[in-house]
């Protein structure tokens, strides 16, 4: 806990040192006048308010707990308050927790929170927050579903009711409260020595008469200071905002409830707020209220009408960019964007924003798949959290690996959960290379597990419009900020992917939903593709399966960042999902065109993919070869019935394509190919175990470099057998250590270049690292690591700060290097995490953090792995890609059904990615991209019957007709025609 102790006083150290006067001047802010009695109602799991049982409730006392962290409860408040209620009166409820407040007919009043952030300024209420809506006179019964979700980040402590009362609240105090506060912070964070003096000259003769009695006298005292102009030329656009996480330190279940808490709770303060914006980005959250609560969904359609509520960027939620595969990020711009057309009519001019904050790195396909779904402006704060460089930019164009650009501006305070104060509004100033554009952005409020804006941060931010010492401050819309920013000349540009330095380790954590979410994937693009090919529209059908993969892919949830519940419940949402598309999967294939091979049914091959394929199968048992062309089905013909080729010795194993010849500790030190040429170097496939120490406070996050510096442990294998099974030669390895065992199958196959290292685990470590390492003899000064949409080239050197710092990178199906005379690529179905430097590549199997979830990995685990040499240049790499698909894709075997391509490139290095049911319901949408990074021309060929072909972005919204027998494609262009039929 050292790093806690140094963090926890640091924050000490930030407390103004007169604090203690606000202190005093919030004990006479409010003056109780009667104390409220509660009751509660305790559970593991929320209650509807419909299903509460009036006679379970139990009195609680102020100061008794109500539950742990993640539990649940109700609090029944009831008294007698005067018929009269005095001017000012307010009902103020205390608890150590967030709860949503409702009347005695379940109508929601508002949200209330005394959640504690880093940061944050203290309330003028203590621990008691008033509840808007309430009543205070007469009798009163109240409803509050109250939750405690930990501390900070971890789940200490528990719950505690303080008390409710009716309290009349003193004007003069609560203004001079927040007078005295935000003059208070920019005297201790102004560079101006002399407002500095003046400004504590001020707040000590306020003191000075509050201390009289004389609380008007104080605020007269403060009043010239705050009536003195901004002098600065540069303006912050303000926009509240609430981050909530759709799930991290609590599960998906209490989500959806901060997410009502947190929308009452602004729906109040723009009503009481003249000009203040509110901002909230996920379109998931806003369905969940549609469902849940549709009193305050109509009440924020109304906001949203009325511009005091927008609606921020169009995907589903705020998702990873690293691990979603590209039709995924291109169904969060669709579906999001559709629900929020359809709910809220927004036009298209509302939707140019993409907002993802916090976010862990930002792919370099994001550019050209924003700009193709109506995005033009990106904001981001995380690349504020790099550990090494300092990224060079705030506002800048951001160009993606195929040339797009967007607008990016990231709002240089570094903080989406911004309080608004002068210091941050200082420390942006500091912080930002473009401060000569004169704006920027502040995104204030508390966050991560909603909130929005409190008392705290309305109260200040309203008092910092226009004040000598600061930059001005204006509510503003962020869509407002940035029609104005693009007006402006902004020059810096990046080109390529935003490398997170930091967070690396969620490339790994929690390999389970990493393959979860693969497979996913792929059975979606197969469901769709067959529905496509037999005429079945599906759209309706699958919307809820894409609405839980596209929430699962949130950046604490795919990442593989949150507690133990928040990973076990998503496997069981992939667990579901599988088992109901494989339904839907093998309805379609009872449709496809039937075999005119003869009356009896054969087993055939249906390849779902853009290549075609050569390879073997194995059917009831049986060696089986497949030839099938892309997007097409054919039947399996028998396999040889003996392949002499393959061969095994004890050290060795050979399809006569490839030779493999194994050392000691059981790595490959010698890899032929059938020219004679080596591969293997300095040793290939060897598993090390190497510490991974706890990372604080961000362990599933984080990987420390130092383990780079440590020797690793090599296992070494126990057990070793080889043999020959049909047309594929194999050897069976098993390494055991202490708490574990790895078995590994390396197997070729006849004919193919690909070496497949099937690989079962049995992982009981912590704080540990599972590696495969490779150092190949051909390698080069860049990697090749396919992300969405094409490949990005990435440093294998480390020449500099920026190269050492991108210790591991995120590679999707496959990663790649080369020299002039051949090339070395590593493959998998499901691993994200790779080191690529100085000679060596090494992917990152599994990791063992115990913060936030301690059971982390452990467990059974199989998946597999492949590497393979290939020649230099396109055709090579072309090989690489479709490798990388056949691993991830395998055949799909049905009865009885054999058709010609319905979609097929002409040239290989043009992908069909997808091919989909128009969203429209009518016809059929192909999307094709650019693989190998260079101009190419392809012809479509098709057989899926249609009348026209029309060239669409990614919403699928025309652009022109197509030439099919002449498609031209930039490096990596992203290309989606619609097949429409008359």
């Amino acid at each position: 806990m050292r790093e806690f102790a140094i963090w926890a006083a640091g924050r000490l150290r930030e407390r103004p040192r007169r604090i203690p006067r606000l202190e005093s001047i919030a004990r006479t802010i409010y003056r109780p006048v009667v104390e409220l009695k509660a009751e509660v109602v305790r559970s593991a799991e929320p209650i509807p308010f419909a299903d509460l049982d009036r006679d379970a409730f139990r009195p609680i006392r102020p100061g008794q707990g109500f539950g742990r962290t993640l539990e649940c409860a109700w609090l029944r408040i009831k008294g007698e308050a005067p018929a009269d209620a005095p001017p000012g009166a307010v009902l103020l409820l205390g608890i150590r927790g967030e709860g949503l407040v409702l009347d005695a007919g379940g109508e929601v009043l508002d949200g209330v929170s005394t959640v504690w952030q880093q940061g944050d300024l203290p309330h003028g209420g203590g621990r008691f927050r008033p509840v808007r809506g309430a009543p205070t006179s007469g009798p009163i019964e109240l409803y509050a579903d109250i939750a405690y979700n930990g501390w900070l980040l971890y789940p200490y402590g528990r719950g505690v009711y303080d008390g409710a009362r009716i309290a009349v609240r003193d004007d003069t105090a609560f203004g001079l409260y927040y007078d005295y506060l935000t003059l208070l912070v920019l005297a201790e964070s102004t560079p101006d020595a002399v407002l500095a003096r003046s400004l504590r000259a001020a707040l000590d003769a306020a003191w000075s008469r509050l201390r009289t009695g004389d609380a008007a006298a104080a605020r007269g005292e403060l009043a010239g200071p705050l009536a003195q102009a901004s002098e600065s030329d540069f303006t912050y656009s303000a926009i509240g905002h609430g981050h909530l996480d759709q799930a991290w330190l609590w599960p998906i279940r209490e989500t959806k409830r901060k997410a009502a808490r947190t929308y009452a709770r602004q729906l109040n303060n723009v009503a009481e707020h003249p000009g203040y914006v509110y901002g909230t980005s996920q379109p998931q959250q806003l369905a969940w209220m549609k469902a849940e609560q549709p009193a305050i969904y109509a009440r924020l359609q109304r906001a949203v009408a009325e511009r005091r509520i927008e609606l921020q960027g169009s995907f589903w939620v705020e998702t990873d960019t690293n691990l979603p595969g590209g039709e995924s990020l291109v169904r969060q711009a669709i579906v999001g964007r559709r629900f929020l057309q359809e709910e809220f009519g927004l036009g298209d001019d509302d939707l140019r924003l993409c907002w993802l904050p916090d976010t862990f790195g930002y792919s370099g396909a994001l550019p050209q798949i924003l700009k193709k779904s109506g995005m033009d402006w990106f904001q981001t704060i995380k690349l504020a959290w790099n550990r090494v460089n300092d990224f060079p930019h705030r506002t800048f164009q951001w160009r993606g690996i195929d040339g797009t650009g967007v607008l990016v501006h990231m709002p240089p305070e570094g903080d989406y959960n911004s309080r608004g104060a002068a210091d941050g509004l200082l420390r942006g100033l500091r912080r930002y290379p473009e401060r000569a554009l004169d704006t920027a952005l502040l995104v204030f409020g508390s966050g991560d597990g909603g909130g929005g804006p409190g008392e705290v941060h309305l109260e200040v931010t309203g008092r910092e419009h226009s004040l000598r010492g600061l930059p001005k401050v204006a509510y503003s819309s962020a869509g407002d900020f940035f029609r104005a920013l693009e007006e402006k000349d902004v020059v810096p540009s990046h080109q390529g992917e935003l490398y997170l330095e930091a967070h690396q380790g969620t490339y790994t954590t929690q390999r389970r939903t990493k393959q979860h979410n693969r497979r996913v994937e792929r059975m979606l693009h197969e469901v769709e593709a067959l529905a496509a090919i037999v005429g079945e529209p599906t759209r309706e059908e699958l919307e809820p399966h894409w609405r839980d993969v596209l929430l699962h892919q949130f950046h604490d949830i795919l990442p593989g960042s949150a507690i133990e519940r928040v990973n076990r419940e998503a496997r069981e949402t992939y667990a579901r999902i599988e088992g109901e598309l494989d339904g839907i999967a093998e309805r379609l294939v009872e449709r496809l065109p039937g075999s005119d091979v003869g009356s009896d049914a054969v087993p055939t091959a249906v390849n779902l993919t853009s290549f075609p394929r050569v390879e073997h199968v194995r059917q009831d048992g049986v060696w089986m070869r497949a030839e099938v062309a892309p997007y097409a089905a054919a039947p399996l013909l028998p396999a040889p019935s003996a392949s002499p080729e393959l061969r095994t010795t004890a050290d060795t194993i050979s399809n006569g394509r490839v030779t493999l010849r194994f050392g000691s500790s059981g790595d490959v030190t010698s890899m032929i190919d059938a020219d004679g040429g080596e591969h293997a170097g300095r040793g290939l496939n060897r598993l090390v175990l190497h510490r991974d120490p706890y990372q604080f406070p961000w362990d599933a996050w984080d990987i420390g470099p130092g383990y780079l510096r440590r020797t690793p442990d090599v296992l070494v294998p126990r057990t070793i057998e080889s043999g020959v099974d049909g047309p594929t030669v194999w050897r069976r390895q098993v390494f055991r250590w202490g708490r574990g065992e790895v078995e590994q199958r390396i197997v070729l196959e006849a004919g193919d270049d690909l070496v497949r290292v099937e690989t079962r685990v049995d992982w009981r470590e912590s704080h540990r690292m599972l590696r495969a390492e490779f150092r190949p003899a051909h390698y080069g000064d860049q990697a090749r690591c396919e992300i969405q949409f094409g490949h990005l080239l990435r440093p294998t050197t480390e020449r500099d700060e920026v190269e050492r710092a991108q210790f591991e990178i995120c590679a999707h199906k496959w990663l790649a290097v080369q020299d002039a005379e051949a090339g070395f690529a590593v493959l998998n179905d499901g691993t994200y995490g790779h080191r690529a430097k100085a000679g060596l590549l090494s992917l990152n199997l599994l990791r063992a953090p115990t913060f936030p979830d301690p059971t982390a990995d452990r467990g059974e685990h199989r998946f597999t792995y492949a590497f393979r040499a290939f020649a230099p240049g396109d055709t090579g790499l072309t090989g690489v890609i479709a490798d990388g698909y056949r691993l991830n894709n395998p055949l799909r075997i049905a009865e009885g059904v054999a058709f010609d391509s319905a979609v097929a490139s002409s040239d290989p290095g043009v992908v069909v990615e997808t091919v989909k049911p128009a969203e429209s319901g009518e016809g059929v949408v192909v999307r094709l991209y650019e693989g190998l990074g260079q101009a190419r021309t392809t012809a479509l060929s098709v057989g899926i019957p249609h009348s026209r072909a029309t060239f669409t972005d990614l919403l699928e919204r025309p652009l022109g007709p197509a030439d099919l027998r002449h498609l031209e494609l930039g490096p990596f262009e992203i290309v989606t025609i619609h097949l429409e039929c008359s």
